[in-house]
């Protein structure tokens, strides 16, 4: 078996390699033995069907298995001993010629690789990459304040209902009589949010409501989401365009929203006890966690400056045509039209990618693993932080 190397260009070269059958004979005969063994044939007792039978059933599979096998390590072990850049998968030379089993005593195989360009990287004093830091303003400040207050804020019970209020109570279908509708639709413990009704003249109805008032009322004209609608009369949201619109609501229970107080309770509840122990170091946490929640979002446009200005100076060209074809194997359903549309992001990111890996190696960079479990926790703990969680313990 020979293994030959022809260079197109920088960037393409053909990869041949030669195999006599005698180099797979051994395992051939072996397969072919095994498989005596092991088939079943009618008119013959188990290990006993003749070995002409058995190579003509199974010969050439097997021979075409055990090229398959030679030639795939053999190609894969040169690239590796030569210490060739290889982009993407070797690919069938597309003038590879049939093989013949029964008359071949040789084979060739031809294969199309692409090779990654030699590149240098260099950057002036001239050059710089703006690093974006976020200005914490008042606003700013100020609005994450009272999200902290939403969140550990609570309802409290009123006697009388304002614009704010939610009222709380039992909802049944009435006729235009006034009457509950026999069959109509009921829930018990439903809630109001006044602040949500639309029609000025209902909600003048539930202002000023005390505890046992009934209200009559139009819900769709009341509330134009059937979200809300379906979620008042605890029903599928598809049902309610087909209900009568008049309902009766009876009050049982008043409640109000309010803010948490900015005090010790809520500097305990937002950052663990004892943590922050007066307003200046609330609002200073307040911005320092403003700082960490944006910091990820100018370190990634510092990373997208960094990339565009690398990937602008690398002029090497790289084997479109090859990419190409090699993308379209390996996406079996990728059309022509996508192909063109995503190919230059493609481009710009394998760019990328070959930068990255030069860099790595010219400055032996290294991971340790102390490094990518911090990153991890972070990573996570900015997820968290999305949904207001903060102040997780270290073992959690």
């Amino acid at each position: 078996m020979e293994v030959l190397k022809n260079e197109i260009d920088n960037c393409n070269a053909i990869i041949t390699v030669n195999i006599d059958k005698g180099d797979i004979s051994e395992n051939v005969e072996n397969k072919l033995a095994d498989y005596r063994k092991k088939a079943k044939v009618p008119g013959f007792r188990p290990g006993k069907v003749p070995a002409g039978m058995i190579k003509k059933m199974y010969g050439n599979a097997i021979i075409a298995e055990e090229l398959n096998k030679s030639v795939s390590q053999a190609l894969f072990e040169f690239i590796k001993n030569e210490k060739l850049n290889v982009l993407g998968d070797p690919l069938p030379n597309e003038k590879q010629e049939q093989v013949d089993f029964n008359n071949q005593e040789t084979f060739s195989f031809i294969f199309d690789i692409a090779l990654a360009p030699e590149f240098e990287l260099s950057l002036t004093k001239r050059e710089k990459i703006v690093e974006y830091i976020i200005k914490v303003d008042k606003k700013l400040k100020q609005s994450f304040i009272e999200n902290y207050q939403n969140k550990f804020g609570n309802f409290i019970d009123k006697e009388i209902a304002d614009e704010k209020s939610i009222v709380r109570g039992n909802i049944v279908q009435i006729d235009k009589n006034g009457d509950i509708a026999e069959g109509g639709i009921s829930a018990e413990n439903s809630s109001v949010d006044i602040s949500l009704i639309k029609d000025k003249k209902i909600k003048s109805e539930f202002i000023g409501a005390q505890k046992n008032k009934t209200i009559d009322f139009d819900i769709k004209k009341a509330f134009e989401n059937e979200t809300e609608i379906s979620a008042l009369l605890k029903i599928k949201k598809e049902e309610v365009n087909n209900i009568e619109p008049d309902f009766k609501f009876t009050v049982y229970e008043i409640k109000e929203f309010t803010k948490a107080e900015i005090n010790q309770e809520l500097f305990d509840k937002a950052f663990g006890e004892g943590t922050v122990k007066s307003n200046e170091e609330f609002e200073s946490k307040i911005e320092q966690i403003i700082k960490e929640n944006f910091a990820s979002e100018t370190s990634f446009l510092l990373a997208f400056d960094i990339k565009e200005k690398f990937v602008n100076k690398l002029g090497a060209e790289l084997p479109e045509a090859f990419l190409k074809r090699w993308l379209k194997a390996t996406n079996k359903e990728i059309t022509e039209e996508q192909l063109e549309q995503e190919f230059p992001h493609f481009i710009e990111n394998l760019k990328w990618s070959l930068i990255k890996s030069k860099l790595t190696k010219e400055h032996e960079i290294k991971v340790s693993e102390e490094e990518l479990l911090d990153a991890a926790k972070k990573s996570v703990i900015r997820q968290l932080q999305k949904y207001g969680i903060s102040n997780i313990p270290d073992e959690q």
